[in-house]
């Protein structure tokens, strides 16, 4: 998120990490969670054995388990300057998260496997992408990263606004008083949020945050 936040010249708070990382500008960190060792070393050995891409996250440093396509895809994706390291260095290393990267397919296959796999305990696992599976801490979502920033700021959940896209987005949805999500978001988003914008290829995004300036400008509260 930081090269997205210079090209935006914001220095703003980040909630990154699927709500597990959260930090104020110049990095101090407001909240933080790790994943469970075992689960780490479950995850990345199924990794091993079935030669997946895995991106492993700790605060704000990103690891890359291979170079190649996938890891293009996600840099070019992203813009973020990853670090590389083999998956057996990885499996010992603590992590806020793991993602796995590959076809839809594939991914569909694993997180089935692993939602059904009875020995991961502590974590959560998430389609952020349709060739994104996501191991989170348990119980870490994005609205419980939001709800953290926050509670250090001193700001109600009335008062807070978000807009999303994908299923990893609820949460936080849920949690604000004012949701919205873009035109093309899943289905199951756009069913429950109050307002529905262009498409995030479209400027939707800002039509949000420039209603939320127009309706604070006519004094309208939603919450």
């Amino acid at each position: 998120m930081q090269p997205l936040l210079g090209q935006l010249t914001l220095t703003g708070p980040i909630v990154s990490s699927n709500g597990a990382h959260v930090t104020c500008p110049k990095g101090s960190v407001v909240f933080d969670s790790v994943l469970d060792p075992h689960s780490i070393i479950e995850i990345i050995t199924f990794a091993e054995a079935n030669d997946i891409h895995v991106n492993h996250y700790l605060g704000s440093t990103i690891t890359f388990s291979k170079t190649g396509e996938l890891a293009d895809l996600y840099v070019s994706r992203t813009g973020c300057t990853p670090e590389f390291s083999t998956l057996s260095d990885l499996k010992n290393r603590p992590a806020t998260k793991l993602l796995f990267i590959g076809a839809h397919e594939q991914i569909s296959n694993h997180a089935d496997y692993f939602l059904t796999h009875a020995g991961l305990k502590g974590t959560s696992i998430v389609r952020s992408e349709p060739d994104y599976l996501e191991f989170l801490p348990q119980g870490i979502t994005k609205g419980v990263g939001v709800q953290k920033l926050a509670e250090h700021l001193g700001i109600a959940a009335g008062e807070c606004a978000a807009i999303g896209d994908w299923h990893n987005d609820r949460e936080m949805l849920e949690w604000v008083g004012y949701r919205a999500a873009v035109q093309n978001a899943t289905p199951e988003i756009k069913s429950f949020v109050q307002s529905v914008f262009s498409s995030n290829n479209d400027a939707g995004v800002a039509e949000f945050i420039e209603s939320i300036i127009e309706r604070n400008k006519a004094g309208i509260v939603t919450n």
